[in-house]
């Protein structure tokens, strides 16, 4: 199931995709993912993540350090990467935004916006970031 909000006052577009499977999307601007289940990211510019249910197991390592050495952050709940060049995996339930490219699969329930140049593609769906943005709404 998929729906979009159009009109001349819709600045952003909103899509529910429903069923199995994750979402894959990759671009340059501002990406917030804000869901329950598991996100895997490479990230190039400012991240933060935010472990709302104080259950987020948070993993990260650097660009150039040996990428089976992630770093296992889990227990805090703020993290606030600047400048940050690398990969993250996050699972739980947690909010995480993006200012920079990032290409990224989030697989589990809950939604994410997308806003600037790139793509993002379920096993059924597929589509472009959008300047004002793109609201995709994930449900198991």
């Amino acid at each position: 199931m998929a729906f979009a909000q159009t009109g001349p006052e819709a600045r952003t577009r909103d899509t529910v995709l429903s069923g199995t499977g994750a979402l894959n999307a990759s671009g340059s601007g501002t990406v917030e993912l804000e869901m329950t289940g598991t996100i895997r990211m490479a990230a190039d510019g400012d991240v933060l993540i935010l472990d709302h249910a104080g259950d987020a197991r948070v993993s990260i390592v650097a660009a150039g350090e040996d990428s089976e050495g992630f770093h296992d952050r889990t227990g805090d709940p703020t993290y606030q990467l600047d400048d940050f060049q690398g990969l993250i995996r996050v699972r739980g339930r947690s909010f995480v935004e993006v200012e920079g490219f990032s290409a990224f699969r989030a697989r589990g329930s809950g939604h994410t916006h997308l806003a600037g140049e790139g793509v993002w593609k379920t096993r059924n769906n597929s589509g472009f970031w959008s300047d004002h943005g793109d609201t995709l709404s994930l449900e198991d």
